[in-house]
């Protein structure tokens, strides 16, 4: 399955392992789906990441189009996450997003 664009949204090799992320940030478009489903407001994730709602709603089209892609990409961070922390790279303890 290849990738369908959507305007605002961009992969540069060598930035954020060339996952794509908000035109001209490193705010990659799994950090938005997954506050998304940590039930964070769209005016919340605009105010926490600061940035527009334009380029949060160009985040969620992305996934809305691509969404299998980003679903497989955030299950491989969560896998490549649960392995590391049972060497001792561990979670935080508070949230990562203040609400």
């Amino acid at each position: 399955m290849s990738e369908i664009p959507v305007s605002g949204i961009t992969r540069t090799e060598g930035v954020c392992g060339g996952r794509p992320c908000i035109a001209g940030t490193r705010i990659r478009v799994t950090d938005i789906v997954t506050a998304v489903q940590l039930q964070y407001t769209r005016s919340e994730i605009a105010k926490d990441f600061e940035i527009n709602h334009e380029r949060v709603d160009a985040a969620l089209s992305y996934y809305e189009h691509n969404k299998a892609a980003i679903d497989a990409d955030i299950r491989r961070q969560d896998e490549t996450f649960e392995r590391l922390s049972k060497t001792g790279y561990g979670r935080p303890q508070r949230t990562l997003l203040p609400r």
